[in-house]
């Protein structure tokens, strides 16, 4: 057996750049937050091969002596603590002193820095670990760290890279992030001797993310802000309707350092709960600023994750946060002033007037003169009970007609068109009276049991959902291994549709609650491609505006959609 002993500095030194220096992106990363830290007001990075021949950092920080530069490349050496009250409350990017060190031992590297006042600096040369050279060097205040040929003594991790343009790309990323997060600095990013991008200083948020976001996205971004005591949170997020199939630009800083973290995550897809499909994702940036005591940042070497003291204030803070700003009645027409309602209306001729047929009998207006219309309660299908009279509030709304029989159209006063679809408002509707009457459904029993074959899977999943389903009211009975026999089913159900909602239950591997009720909400609902009559419009429309989400399905797809001027424009190439 092998007794224990020290390693060699190069050996501890390639050991630790295994924690810090994954790839030429973890260079980048860990030089600009240097620079950052130094107090860089312009940073420049250049690139060449993907970072791993060249990453290369060029900064007007406060700049380091000679003395301060040897100390720099050796381990646990730093300016950004000095006590353990400084661990525990950490403001800078980094502190661990491996960074340098690390990378050093990795790659050839050049340190070469002048500080302000001076007219001439220093360099230092090391090449994997060891001190090849060191002297004075003509150069105006600055910083510059080059690293070449990231890696290349490791062979064993060097193969694990991926292409050029893969590295190229996570540099850039990495790049990305820490350029919407010091607002205050410029920063440029070269690769091959090219600029890929460019950030001026005191641009926005917004202005920085029109650079590397579609334009489409960033033009319908909601600010978030919300403070609570030491708590802060702010930053962007974007509608529902712009969401996409991947997670990759949900961006969250704490304290403004760049984190993956699983609470954060959590939050905001709490927030846009219910407003997505099932596999679509939001784009935020998020920011949680609170105090250094209240997180853990040194859970991972690179500062990439955090441990919060009190996850479950976090998760809500953020999700309350983004939520509020989602919310939007399609219905409520804003006040406006009378010249911003000219304007809009505009962009519907400049000779618009109310069209006279608006407010005749065949369309009607949602206003008080219609309390007496009346219009069938969806809820009580299939024995299509009258409803009561359907009252709408004066809303300022006109009914404009269908279409294809899958669409509802209406004009509100400022000129501005609401498309309303018609199966998921009736979805939503649906939804809600089931969740509001969940234990007083009553049971509708069947003449004759209806037989449903099952497989020994779903056997298994109508057993976990079984309470659920008797809550609801619906009368089952399992005979054997595989027959289950439907005796009843709730009274608001017609025969088909519960057997359907049945079956998609089991198909869609049903275990909860909203899961059944969805099932029932879309089995049970007017369908797209149905005629639906004025009144059954109006009273859909009235129901609609009684639900707390009325903006979303329960799958998650939006309901109402609003046109004015500019997205008219859009649509016919005018902009």
């Amino acid at each position: 057996m092998s007794r224990i002993k020290v390693l060699p500095p190069g050996l501890q030194n390639q050991i630790a750049a295994g924690e810090v220096v994954e790839r030429p992106s973890s260079v980048v990363k860990e030089l600009v937050e240097n620079s950052l830290d130094a107090g860089a007001g312009s940073v420049q990075v250049y690139l060449e091969q993907g970072g791993q021949a060249l990453v290369e950092v060029i900064d007007d920080g406060s700049g380091m002596l000679p003395r301060e530069m040897a100390l720099a490349v050796t381990r646990h050496a730093t300016s950004k603590i000095f006590s353990m009250q400084d661990l525990t409350s950490v403001q800078s990017f980094g502190f661990r002193g491996e960074a340098l060190p690390s990378i050093a031992s990795v790659s050839r590297l050049r340190l070469a820095s002048c500080v302000q006042g001076q007219d001439e600096g220093n360099f230092l040369e090391i090449m994997y670990g060891d001190q090849l050279q060191e002297g004075p060097e003509a150069m105006t205040p600055s910083t510059r760290v080059t690293v070449k040929n990231l890696l290349a003594n490791i062979p064993a991790r060097l193969k694990f890279l991926k292409t050029k343009s893969t590295e190229g790309k996570k540099c850039s990323e990495n790049f990305i992030r820490l350029a919407l997060a010091n607002l205050e600095v410029e920063l440029e990013l070269y690769s091959e001797g090219r600029s890929l991008y460019r950030f001026f200083r005191q641009e926005s948020l917004k202005d920085r993310l029109l650079k590397v976001w579609p334009e489409q996205v960033c033009q319908d971004l909601k600010k978030v802000e919300l403070d609570q005591g030491d708590f802060r949170v702010h930053g962007v997020a974007s509608s529902p309707e712009n969401a996409q199939a991947r997670g990759e630009r949900m961006l969250f800083y704490v304290n403004n350092r760049a984190v993956k973290d699983k609470t954060l995550f959590s939050a905001l897809k709490q927030a846009y709960k219910g407003r997505l499909l099932s596999r679509e994702y939001p784009q935020a940036v998020i920011f949680l600023e609170l105090p250094p005591e209240e997180v853990d940042v040194n859970v991972h070497p690179a500062k990439s994750e955090g441990r919060f003291r009190n996850e479950r204030h976090v998760f809500s803070l953020v999700s309350r946060a983004v939520g509020k700003v989602l919310d939007k009645n399609y219905f409520e027409v804003p006040e406006m002033p009378a010249g911003d309602v000219d304007a809009d209306r505009k962009t519907l001729g400049s000779s618009y007037r109310p069209c006279p047929g608006l407010t005749s009998p065949e369309m009607p207006v949602f206003r008080e003169d219609f309390r007496h219309e009346t219009a069938p309660d969806y809820g009580d299908r299939p024995a299509k009970k009258p409803a009561p009279p359907a009252h709408v509030p004066d809303m300022g709304l006109s009914y404009l007609g269908q279409v294809e029989n899958s669409y509802l159209v209406f004009l509100n006063s400022s000129g501005r068109l609401l498309v309303v679809d018609q199966h998921g408002a009736h979805e939503r509707v649906i939804f809600e009276e089931l969740k509001n009457r969940q234990g007083s459904v009553q049971s509708r029993m069947l003449a004759m049991p209806i037989h449903i074959e099952l497989h020994q899977a779903e056997k298994s999943l109508l057993e976990e959902i079984w309470s659920i389903l008797r809550s609801l009211g619906f009368v089952l009975e399992l005979q054997g291994e595989r027959l289950l026999q439907v005796k009843g089913l709730p009274d608001i159900v017609s025969t088909g549709e519960g057997v359907e909602a049945l079956r998609s239950m089991l198909e869609d591997k049903t275990r909860d609650m909203d899961g059944v009720l969805i099932a029932l909400a879309c089995r049970t609902s007017i369908k797209s491609g149905s005629s639906m009559t004025r009144d059954e419009a109006l009273g859909l429309a009235h129901k609609l505006m009684q639900c707390k989400e009325m903006n979303f399905c329960p799958h998650g797809r939006p309901i109402c959609m609003d046109l004015g001027g500019k997205e008219l424009e859009r649509l016919f190439k005018r902009r």
